[in-house]
């Protein structure tokens, strides 16, 4: 199974709302196996985006916030929304990618 690395964990309500708007209806154990999977994948895809745009001391920041196992989702947030000025725009273009990607799946 994925493991998530906790950059992105306020991301979830992202990941839900694709799954309702692509009409995918999980219950409740199923996103418990399904979701963290998805995040995964949306947070790979997001580091890819996002990691070139850091500056040097912003770098630094993320590696101390990685190397913190305490770090919550929310100073994660903070950091993301101050380091990239772009960060909700490219967000969103991450997941419309990812959501076509999701629905070329769904449709074979």
């Amino acid at each position: 199974m994925a493991q998530a690395t906790h950059h992105f964990d306020f991301l979830i309500e992202y990941v839900l709302a694709l799954l309702e708007e692509n009409d995918i209806k999980l219950t409740d154990d199923q996103k418990k196996m399904y979701v963290p999977q998805i995040l995964a994948q949306v947070e790979m895809r997001l580091g890819l985006e996002l990691l070139p745009k850091l500056s040097d001391a912003d770098k630094e920041k993320f590696t101390k916030l990685s190397n913190n196992e305490n770090a919550s989702a929310e100073e994660w947030k903070k950091f993301w929304y101050a380091a990239v000025p772009t960060f909700e725009e490219d967000i969103k273009q991450v997941l419309v990618t990812f959501s076509e990607k999701v629905k070329q799946i769904l449709a074979n």
